[in-house]
């Protein structure tokens, strides 16, 4: 394992989690627990607090989360302003009034059985209604995706009109968009235009430092989130590889190792070796590190990048 690697032990394997890039909850048999990115575990009261029996959640198979941001000034004139992002903990009710109609800033939900949930960060449900399906996060949106439908959840309870994938294979949100691939041919759609990804066995999907990746054979190929053009393909010693994250614009992929690049510096495909015999259940990106789940551990392998 690289030296870099943190493990820390957790009360049982873990089936779903997800990150505001400054949270990290982790979903399994006992509950919902929340650590911060870099593996602590939050106040007891805060981080394993369950909710009341008549409010039991079964267990979740998937969560998402998006992080809350403020608009920041611009350092230097004629400059974009930057987006600056707030831990949910600190994301207070004037923030969170400033928050335009719908937004899903600040906001962790989950699915278990048919329907999906919204949840407070202690992971006690607020509201729910049906959707037997999962849920995907991505540019400050969460969707709830099932076989050939996705539907964004828009507040607490509400979900938005349904968008038909017919044969959905992978999908990766971007905010209000989805690109998605279907079963049925070789296409990625959901951008200006369809990209034909040729006769490839194909792994995970996901937007990172404005291109789409997808993971094949030994390859890396991207596409233009802007243009909907192809771009130059990255070699990988590995792949198709299950999972692809964004992490803080690194995008990582891993196998039973994690490969690290960050396209807008230029920086070439790294290995960071885990030492793992077995297979990984579920990698996410928490801020800059990726949280690694070796399969029926209850353990999680920390990565800074």
């Amino acid at each position: 394992m690289d030296g870099a690697v943190t493990k820390i032990d957790l009360p049982c394997p873990v089936r779903a989690a997800a990150s505001d890039g400054t949270t990290v909850w982790c979903a399994g048999p006992g509950g919902v627990r929340a650590y911060t990115a870099s593996g602590a575990p939050l106040d007891a009261e805060a981080g394993a607090r369950r909710p009341d029996d008549g409010a039991r959640l079964p267990e979740l198979r998937s969560l998402a989360a998006v992080p809350g941001t403020v608009a920041g000034a611009a350092g230097v004139p004629g400059t974009l302003a930057e987006t600056v992002m707030v831990p949910r903990t600190f994301a207070g009710t004037a923030h969170m009034s400033s928050l335009s109609e719908g937004s899903m800033a600040g906001t962790l939900a989950g699915t278990a059985g048919d329907r999906v949930y919204w949840l407070d960060p202690c992971g006690a449900p607020l509201a729910s209604t049906l959707f037997d399906g999962r849920v995907l996060a991505g540019g400050g949106e969460i969707w709830a995706v099932a076989a050939g439908l996705a539907r964004r959840l828009v507040e607490p309870g509400c979900l938005g009109e349904p968008v038909e994938l017919p044969g959905l294979d992978q999908c990766a949100v971007e905010g209000m968009r989805l690109w998605w691939t279907s079963r049925w041919d070789t296409m990625l759609r959901g951008g200006p235009r369809e990209v034909d990804l040729g006769p490839r066995r194909r792994g995970g999907m996901t937007v990172c430092a404005g291109s789409v990746w997808i993971s094949v054979t030994g390859r890396l190929l991207r596409v233009s989130t802007w243009s909907g053009e192809p771009r130059r393909t990255t070699g990988a010693p590995e792949g198709p590889m299950p999972f692809l994250v964004c992490a803080n614009g690194v995008l990582a992929g891993a196998e039973r190792d994690v490969f690290a690049l960050a396209p807008a510096a230029g920086v070439a495909l790294r290995r960071i070796p885990l030492g793992l015999e077995g297979p990984l259940a579920l990698v996410i990106a928490a801020g800059k590190h990726v949280w690694a789940f070796p399969a029926g551990r209850p353990e999680a392998l920390i990565v800074p990048l």
